[in-house]
Parts: structure tokens; C-alpha cells; sequence
């Protein structure tokens, strides 16, 4: 295997350099509505890596760092709770585009005891590309979710990315009026500009 930055053989997706040098994490909180969202990164130190999810190999950079990243977040955090938690992803489906999120969720989940993932609960009516659109055309045009699975949980709600935060506020809702406690949402970035990439 090539390490997906520089090219050297590497026994991972990305070598100890490579990480050492380019995922410099900058863990954040912020409001979304009434949801928190933590992310690691700052979406311009990693855009490379979010959009690898739109090449044949991008699983295996997301494989990688819902290892390296959000799977030692979680177990940490669930280490105290001693009760159920589900995670759930924010339109994730076994659609190319959409696998980046469903390897989030898997091994964001493995080896926690107290977590599991919940596959292809959350889904959009409308598949809108919001990729380089304004605020404007995402207020226009909200993706509509359906959730389908258990009331009465705890969730952790998960995603690549958070810009404007309108998408993850419309899941919270539907969940929510679901009867699904969510705790927070989960990014691995954070961008701050009013478009999503």
C-alpha cells in the first residue's frame, strides 16, 4: 500500500510522517441550534483526506482515521456512562459517495461495548448535492430525513463534515420528534465558511 499523501510504501493509508504532518488536530465545540458539534479537525488542514470519500479508495482514509480519531473519542467518553448508546450516520448508505460515513460508524463503534452502530436508519428524501452551494439554496432545499429505526435511545450522531450546520439541525430534529435522545453530533471537520464541500 502507498501512503495516500506522499506515495512512499506504507503498511497504513497514511504514513507516521504524513500524520505526524498533516492531521494536526484542532478539536472544537460549537452550537448548532440546540446540538453540539465536536470536531477534530479544521476542514481546510484536512480537505484532501474529506474529499478522498469521491475516490475509490477514500474508505480507506476514513477507515483510518474513525480509527485513529473518533473511536478513542467515544470510548473514552462512554467509559463513565455505563448505559446504551447508539451512532447513528447522517444519511450513510452503502452508496459510493455515502460509504465514507458507514466506515465512520463501523469503526467508530468497534470494540465499544456500551456503543452500536445503526446502518441506513436516517435517510434523505431528496439526495441534493450541496457541494459549493450558498446558504440560500440549502435553506431552499432541505434533504427532508426519515428516520426508520428505534425510539426511546441515546445517540451520537455522526458526520465528515460541518459548515453551516443546517444539515445536521434537520436530523436532530427528526430524530428528536422520534422520540431519539441525542447527545451530540461528531465531525471530523469543521469549516466555518457558509458553503459545504
Amino acid at each position: 500500500m502507498r501512503c495516500f499523501q506522499c506515495k512512499k510504501l506504507s503498511y497504513k493509508p497514511l504514513c507516521a510522517q504524513c500524520q505526524k504532518l498533516y492531521l494536526i488536530t484542532t478539536p472544537s465545540k460549537r452550537e448548532v441550534g440546540n446540538l453540539e458539534v465536536v470536531s477534530f479537525f479544521d476542514y481546510f488542514v484536512i480537505e484532501e483526506f474529506i474529499k478522498s470519500k469521491y475516490d475509490a479508495s477514500g474508505y480507506k482514509i476514513y477507515r483510518f482515521l474513525a480509527q485513529n480519531y473518533i473511536q478513542p473519542f467515544l470510548q473514552s467518553y462512554l467509559q463513565a456512562k455505563k448505559e446504551q448508546y447508539f451512532l447513528i450516520g447522517v444519511d450513510e448508505s452503502s452508496k459510493r459517495d455515502y460509504l465514507a460515513i458507514a466506515q465512520l460508524l463501523h469503526y467508530g463503534a468497534k470494540n465499544i461495548p456500551d456503543l452500536k452502530a445503526l446502518y441506513n436508519v436516517l435517510k434523505a428524501k431528496h439526495k441534493v448535492e450541496y457541494a459549493g452551494k450558498s446558504l440560500a439554496f440549502r435553506l431552499a432545499n432541505p434533504r427532508e430525513f426519515v428516520y426508520k429505526g428505534p425510539s426511546h435511545i441515546k445517540v451520537i450522531l455522526i458526520d465528515d463534515l460541518v459548515t453551516t450546520g443546517l444539515t445536521l439541525q434537520e436530523a436532530y430534529k427528526v430524530l428528536q420528534k422520534s422520540n431519539v435522545v441525542v447527545e451530540f453530533a461528531l465531525t471530523l471537520a469543521n469549516a466555518k465558511k457558509q458553503i459545504d464541500y
